[in-house]
């Protein structure tokens, strides 16, 4: 039969039609499709183990392949998953811990999933390629905030018993080699060596981040391993440390077995003081004998400090102790301003050795809020450490170091002391005692003034009574209460006293130096009579009180009860008060407050005091 020119037409189409079905059947069933090809909406994710090994992984048998990662060059890392099995994933403020072999790296990855949000993320990987994209990428950079403690170290015992502490870790940091080391291209990555146990980096980045941490090849005769915690922070550094010219911590003075050292004012502002006194204690605090070598290699990693130092204010790594059978610590407003301090007090100490004391800021503990608990898991949760302060005990047993004294309550450094009579707590509340009492005479001369009369008939427009009994405490505190330093101590501002006296183990100076010393009248005795009879302290040598407190008295008080001043350039001044000395590294004269670590509050010398006169002190107060 012959088709019209129209049905023609119409078979033609529908047998083309049916071909291209047929075509588009063969080359786009399922069976067909390739392995390589996925709808570009369609995500593979892998998870993570939710366990971290304490131990380092065990190496994978070289035939088992357990592990699946597709080369999808469309995908981003983090979007596909996971990476090779030995890298360990890296979460945002949370430590991760970790033993490590000599010779050995092991990487980590902090992933673009972790480090933006998931809204970024998306907007990043469907931004047009190009220039425009690239600026958008930079624009959307984060920066990255790694750092990582050593907390044990392999160690080599010498001939000596000293042991020896091996290189430290080095980390590697890169955003493009997957598992950075020293065996991969330096041009890709960078590689800082810890200092003292610690390392601290930071880099901006788009995408994910690796990091390596390799151990040193030591020779086989070390033992150990090395352990160490690492976390990656979007906001600071979990674990840090603070530069070599910023100690917190000052040495407020020392005996021969026991040391009081206290940290710089918490606050500048009087009306923070309250918060701070009652909040959780801002630091912990650790001491080594400078003799010793466990700490070497560990100075800047909180958790070497709290496995290796001597002594700790932590109780069985517990951080929200207050005290150790070595250390007392707590809150005081004692020294400078009257403002917010922490004060530590540790005890059993060797005699003539030199002491680090490193103090470590608690987590969380900017905030003022009363005990607040601090998680593993939290921003700079590994605390900050800060340089180390360096302090030294005496040799002698006749000064004691005495604070938390009730009536003068800023006195805290060594005093003249005997031990075979008192204790440092008994030693403090005999000398408080004396003081109190002294201060009861000048309480009822005071008490003919007319501290309450008008303005007009008042003594001074500038002071008043308070003014002066707060000069007169601080003054009678300082000369009642000397600060005492051993006499084999080599102090150029010291004097000395009580050449004939023995010490109290009965032992006398060296008859030929007794004579020579005994002719200057002043080093005879103390300047109260008191110490030499109640004390019994035997020679010592005292850090004189500083001019400035005298003259304070005299500025503060009513001419009429008769309180003046030695002149500086006469015998009597040169043993009764010393002068502040700015190029002094120790200090030059004693104050309320004065530490031995110099301080630029030391050089300052109260205004107008050169100005005033100078007769003998009060006889009448006998000091």
């Amino acid at each position: 039969m012959q088709l019209s020119p129209l049905q023609s037409r119409l078979v033609a189409s529908l047998g083309a039609s049916l071909v291209l079905f047929a075509l588009y059947v063969l080359l786009f069933s399922p069976s067909f499709a390739s392995a390589t090809e996925l709808p570009i909406n369609h995500v593979v994710r892998v998870e993570q183990p939710s366990e971290q090994l304490a131990e380092p992984p065990l190496a994978l048998s070289d035939g088992l392949d357990i592990s699946y990662e597709p080369e999808f060059g469309a995908f981003d890392r983090s979007i596909i998953g996971r990476a090779t099995a030995d890298v360990n994933t890296l979460t945002n403020n949370a430590v991760e811990k970790l033993n490590l072999s000599p010779n050995n790296t092991q990487c980590y990855i902090f992933k673009k999933s972790a480090i933006f949000s998931r809204d970024e993320v998306a907007a990043q990987d469907t931004d047009d390629k190009g220039e425009e994209h690239e600026l958008s990428r930079r624009a959307q950079s984060k920066k990255v905030y790694i750092s990582v403690n050593t907390c044990m170290q392999p160690t080599l015992e010498t001939r000596s018993g000293k042991k020896k502490q091996p290189e430290q870790l080095s980390l590697y940091v890169s955003t493009s080699v997957q598992c950075p080391g020293p065996s991969k291209d330096a041009s890709k990555m960078k590689m800082i060596e810890f200092e003292e146990g610690a390392v601290m980096y930071s880099l901006n980045t788009t995408g994910d981040v690796y990091v390596g941490i390799t151990a040193p090849n030591v020779t086989s005769n070390y033992s150990s391993l090395y352990n160490f915690e690492i976390a990656a922070s979007l906001d600071e550094y979990y674990h840090s440390y603070s530069p070599q010219n910023n100690s917190q911590l000052l040495w407020m003075d020392s005996d021969s077995s026991s040391a009081l050292l206290v940290t710089r004012n918490l606050t500048q502002h009087n009306n923070e003081t309250e918060q701070f006194m009652t909040a959780e204690l801002p630091y912990d605090i650790y001491f080594q004998n400078n003799n010793s070598t466990s700490l070497d290699g560990l100075r800047h990693s909180v958790c070497g400090l709290r496995r290796s130092s001597q002594f700790s204010s932590i109780v069985n790594n517990k951080n929200d102790s207050i005290s150790s059978d070595s250390i007392t610590t707590g809150m005081t407003t004692r020294g400078p301003g009257n403002l917010p301090k922490q004060q530590f007090l540790v005890v059993g100490l060797d005699s003539s050795s030199s002491y680090s004391g490193i103090i470590v800021k608690r987590a969380n503990s900017n905030s003022t809020s009363s005990k607040s608990k601090r998680a593993e898991s939290s921003i700079g949760g590994g605390g900050t450490v800060f340089q180390a302060t360096q302090f030294e005990t005496s040799s002698g047993t006749n000064c004691k170091v005495v604070t938390n004294l009730e009536f003068c309550n800023e006195t805290q450094y060594a005093v003249p002391g005997n031990d075979k009579k008192y204790n440092n707590t008994e030693l403090a509340t005999i000398y408080d005692n004396y003081a109190k009492e002294m201060y009861a005479n000048f309480e009822k001369v005071l008490m003919q003034i007319s501290c309450e009369a008008p303005p007009q008939s008042l003594y001074s427009l500038a002071r008043n009574c308070d003014d002066c009994r707060r000069a007169y405490k601080n003054w009678l505190c300082t000369v009642s209460i000397p600060r005492c330093e051993d006499f084999m101590s080599n102090g150029n501002f010291s004097v000395v006293r009580n050449v004939g006296q023995a010490f109290p183990n009965g032992t006398k100076l060296p008859s030929a130096q007794r004579n020579e010393l005994s002719k200057t009248p002043a080093f005879n005795a103390s300047r109260n009579s008191f110490i030499d009879k109640t004390i019994k302290p035997g020679p010592y040598k005292e850090l004189l009180p500083c001019e400035d407190i005298c003259y304070e008295v005299v500025q503060s008080c009513p001419a009429a009860i008769g309180f003046t001043c030695p002149q500086p350039g006469f015998a009597s001044f040169d043993v009764s008060y010393g002068r502040r000395d700015k190029r002094s590294t120790t200090p030059s004269c004693n104050y309320p407050g004065e530490a031995r670590t110099k301080t630029s509050s030391a050089a300052t010398v109260l205004p107008g005091l050169m100005l005033l006169g100078a007769l003998p002190l009060m006889t009448w107060l006998a000091l």
